[in-house]
């Protein structure tokens, strides 16, 4: 502790990581501050380097010469870091003043200063600790002790006699009672410190002959007390234990064994043989991870520990770690000196890391088998590959999963400190969620897929919400509030790419003269090759255009601006064709316009809130022609009213519930689906079937419902989703004479996972809109495709007929079949488009198309979503042009771009299913700190309330 080379790795790398910290924040939210905070920001920064820079060439100058820290040094630092953060915390208030928006900066930020100083704050008060008793000399412990107990007896006696005294109150005298509250707790704790030192390093007099004694009372019954404690083992009935422990949920019975285990290990008396002692040594290092994370955990409580002493005897046990961790590094201390004369200084070294790595090694092997089992979910669910057989995870791992993942989303503000676990909480969503978070939906639909849990029902969208993803941009239609009062168009037509321009601009006018905030929300569909290349919004006597962002990161952002009753727009794919637009905040009143940029190749009229405008003229004959990209086409109207027009045959595709639980039905499945057949005559030869839990196995077997239920495999949830899905894209992908009929067989079809519609998959169906369920007195009821999905209909005695369609590009060779429409349509002529940086240019529709063909190549595919869904994320930058994963977003300040940013690039990072968040996302740590400065805030509040009361009354 003594060597100057800890500064580096104790001061110099944490400030560094401070700073790097406070410097991404504070470019974040600089253009929102008033100069003098601004100003304030620049000189503690130049403070930080300041000390880290004195620091780090003092350990430079003393490791050249050879030289020791002292304790001038110990008292130097102390010094200079507490009066740092007494200045810092005495000035957050205009570091963060009030006026800026909360989200714009990470929850815990005020307190990364306590947090990165801390290291430098204790390893100074180790350096005095050991210059204040060398080991050349002998010491006593019950001074060390006596002065520890003076403080509290001190502090109570001044609360009771003293402040009640008090005959003025200034803000100087203010400062002063701060002033004494630091020094008093230094002291306080810096002789305990040395008191449990001294005891530690006694290997023979009184001290050494009761050892076991006081070993076993900070070893064993005060660590097993205090995890009683915080668990509420002790305070049943208290409300602060209801939801977990006080300091973290350290319920599992493993913390109790490592305490008991620990306490054994440090109560051993070390063997005669080298050998032995050896074990010993590595086994203690191996628990001396354990005793290092209590250490950090109660670390920053240590400054209340002497109010918490004060006002309950329980205070001691905020003491526990510390002095556990003095006695464990000291009797580490003692069997290294014992042992380096046969196993030598390097090797037990190494022995001792190797050991301290054993723990956290451990803890990261678990958590990476929960990062294992939650990612292959997540690709099961939310990316599957629908072109070899499926490989279903490790349940039972991803049961636990699931389980620690609502932990640490339940009980996040279970304990003080703000985490499930402190610490581990932070690694935990490191490790295994990339620092994001999974939805309650998302969770509920992985839980129902492979355990058949608390459906919620028909919430669930697997595939399409890794592109589609609707957190946090609900729909909403309010009764009453801001409404569409004007809609105007303006288009031009570009000779060079052989495409229209327009723009559709839309005034909007809130009715309401209450006085509350409204927002306008509106769905619109646009037809097969249009595409959006820009938005604007007016806000506040300025027009601002639109900034193109990652969907998820856009979402959350608005929701936080929202929140602050500010002035974001965004537009953004629902599903399909079907885009949402919304606009907050409308004041009493109000009037504002915005405005949407459209890219189209032939003329259309577009409606919105039923109202309707005309983009674009017809052009003169032979002005239009044909236009591809690289694996996509675009097929006008006029080229589809060229081709014959035909009907396909439909053949049945029975989808049967095998959800767990239902081997029952299956005679009831059997009865069903024969009655259909032979009540329509369906030609056994093309049916299907898919039996349908958590996984999907289709068969066309004609013995098939000869089979017992013994040869199936009924398990998980009825997951209808993928059943429908895959065999959507199947039909895309190999166009055939003939086209499906959905029909489902289960016992309660309500238990279904179904999306709120497959319209993203339009396409590939362009037969029929329907999919039935098969009750079980025979009738059909069906259910939209495309839209509400959920929703029953009338029952019909049969499938409708199949609607027209048309074989493009010839009824010999189609390469795909497109409804017998008058609207144009997009077809893939290739499995994959090519993505040229040529046809990828700034609002091009060229690049439109290719985007949009991209697009549809990746729900063909979502095996390829985190590769080629970042690829489409950055084509769609580049292009300015709109996809179903992105959004526009208008903002108000550069501060709301950054934090814009910031999201953006850690979402991109991160697995593609994974969510930004239901709610403003905090750091987990270090939560501890908020109650030293809650604790602190109250402790001053009252002291400085008495002293008025006091002058008051003089």
């Amino acid at each position: 502790m003594l060597n100057p080379r800890w500064l580096w790795l104790l001061n110099t790398l944490p400030i560094l990581v401070l700073l790097a910290l406070l410097g991404a924040e504070y470019r974040v939210i600089r253009t929102q501050l008033p100069p003098e905070s601004r100003l304030l920001w620049q000189w503690f920064g130049a403070a930080l380097v300041g000390l880290a820079s004195l620091h780090a060439a003092y350990a430079a100058w003393l490791t050249r010469r050879r030289a020791r820290l002292t304790s001038a040094y110990a008292l130097a630092a102390l010094g200079l870091y507490i009066a740092f953060l007494y200045a810092y915390g005495h000035s957050l208030g205009q570091l963060l003043p009030f006026s800026l928006p909360r989200w714009l900066v990470a929850g815990d930020l005020p307190f990364y200063a306590g947090t990165f100083l801390m290291p430098t704050l204790a390893h100074a008060a180790a350096v005095l600790v050991l210059r204040l008793t060398p080991d050349d000399r002998p010491h006593r412990a019950l001074p060390s002790f006596g002065v520890a107990l003076a403080v509290p007896v001190g502090w109570y006696g001044f609360a009771q006699v003293v402040l009640p005294l008090w005959r003025g109150y200034h803000r100087l005298s203010g400062h002063v009672l701060v002033v004494v509250l630091i020094a008093g707790t230094l002291v306080f704790l810096l002789a305990l410190a040395r008191g449990v030192y001294i005891v530690a390093a006694r290997r023979a007099g009184h001290w050494a002959r009761y050892q076991w004694v006081w070993k076993l009372l900070i070893a064993g019954v005060l660590p097993l007390l205090g995890l009683a404690v915080n668990n509420g083992l002790l305070f049943k009935g208290d409300s602060l234990w209801r939801d977990g422990g006080l300091f973290g949920d350290f319920t599992g019975p493993w913390w109790y064994g490592l305490a008991a285990l620990n306490a054994v290990l440090l109560l051993l008396p070390a063997p005669a043989r080298p050998s032995g002692r050896l074990a010993l040594y590595l086994g203690r290092g191996v628990l001396l991870a354990y005793t290092l994370y209590f250490f950090l955990v109660f670390l920053p409580f240590l400054p209340l520990s002497v109010v918490a002493v004060v006002a309950a005897g329980v205070g001691f046990l905020l003491l526990t770690p510390l002095a556990l961790f003095v006695v464990h590094v000291r009797e580490l201390a003692h069997d290294y000196a014992a042992l380096r004369p046969f196993f030598g200084g390097r090797k037990l070294a190494l022995g001792l890391t190797a050991a301290v790595a054993v723990l956290p090694l451990i803890v990261t092997l678990h958590y990476s088998r929960h990062h294992a089992a939650l990612h292959q979910a997540l690709d099961y669910v939310y990316t599957p590959n629908y072109t070899r057989p499926a490989t279903l995870p490790d349940t039972v791992a991803l049961h636990q999963t699931l389980a620690v993942v609502r932990q640490h989303k339940e009980n996040r503000s279970a304990s003080i400190t703000g985490a499930h676990l402190p610490y581990l909480s932070a690694y935990f969503n490191w490790l295994v969620l990339d620092n994001l978070t999974l939805s309650e939906d998302k969770i509920g639909t992985l839980a129902q897929v492979f355990f058949n849990q608390a459906p919620r029902r028909f919430t669930a969208s697997p595939v399409a919400a890794v592109a589609t993803s609707t957190t946090n941009l609900a729909i909403r239609s309010p009764e009453a509030g801001p409404t569409l009062t004007g809609l105007a168009a303006r288009s031009y037509y570009d000779a060079a790419q052989h495409a229209w321009v327009s723009w559709v601009d839309l005034t909007v006018t809130n009715a309401d003269t209450i006085g509350q905030f409204g927002e306008y929300t509106t769905t619109f569909e646009l037809p097969a090759g249009c595409f959006v290349s820009n938005y604007y919004l007016d806000m506040q006597g300025r027009r601002e255009p639109g900034i193109l962002a990652e969907k998820r990161a856009a979402a959350w952002v608005y929701s936080q601006i929202r929140n602050e009753n500010r002035d974001p727009g965004l537009l953004h794919y629902l599903s399909g064709n079907r885009l949402a637009l919304r606009v907050f905040p409308f004041g009493p009143r109000e009037v504002r316009r915005t405005g949407i940029q459209l890219l189209h190749r032939d003329p259309l009229t577009f409606t919105l809130d039923g109202r309707a405008v005309q983009l674009g003229q017809p052009l003169k004959p032979g002005a239009s022609r044909p236009a591809a990209v690289e694996g996509v086409a675009y097929v006008s109207a006029a080229e589809k009213a060229a081709l014959p027009v035909t009907r396909r045959q439909p053949y049945l595709h029975f989808i049967v519930d095998m959800s767990a639980g239902k081997e029952a039905q299956w005679k009831s499945y059997r009865r069903r689906m024969s009655a259909l057949l032979q009540q329509h005559g369906a030609n056994n030869q093309h049916t299907q079937y898919s039996l349908t839990g958590a996984e999907v196995i289709t068969l066309n077997s004609l013995g098939m419902l000869e089979q017992h239920a013994a040869a199936y495999r009924f398990a998980g949830g009825f997951y209808l989703d993928r059943a429908i899905r895959q065999t959507l894209v199947r039909a895309a992908e190999q166009p055939q004479a003939r086209y499906p009929v959905f029909v489902v067989v289960s016992a309660d079809f309500d238990q279904a996972i179904l999306p709120a519609d497959f319209a993203d998959l339009r396409h590939a169906l362009p037969d029929t809109d329907e999919f039935y369920e098969l009750t079980e007195n025979g009738r059909l009821v069906p259910h939209s495709l495309w839209q509400h999905s959920a929703a029953r209909q009338a029952p019909v005695a049969r499938p409708a007929a199949a609607s027209p369609v048309v074989a493009w590009p010839t009824a010999e060779r189609p390469v795909a079949y497109l409804p017998a429409s008058h609207q144009p349509d997009v077809v893939l002529t290739a499995a994959q488009p090519s993505a040229a940086e040529t046809t990828i240019q700034r609002r091009s529709w060229r690049a439109g198309l290719l985007l949009h063909g991209l697009w549809r190549a990746q729900l063909h595919h979502p095996e390829t979503t985190e590769a080629a869904g970042l690829r489409l994320v950055q084509h769609s930058f580049r292009a300015g042009i709109l996809t179903p994963l992105t959004a526009y977003l208008a903002l108000e300040n550069d501060a709301q771009k950054a934090a814009l940013r910031r999201k953006q690039v850690q979402l991109l990072a991160g697995h593609a299913a994974l969510d930004a968040g239901e709610d403003e996302q905090r750091m987990s740590e270090p939560g501890d700190w908020v109650l030293l400065v809650l604790a602190a805030g109250l402790l001053g509040w009252h002291w400085r309330q008495r002293c008025r009361t006091v002058a008051a009354d003089a």
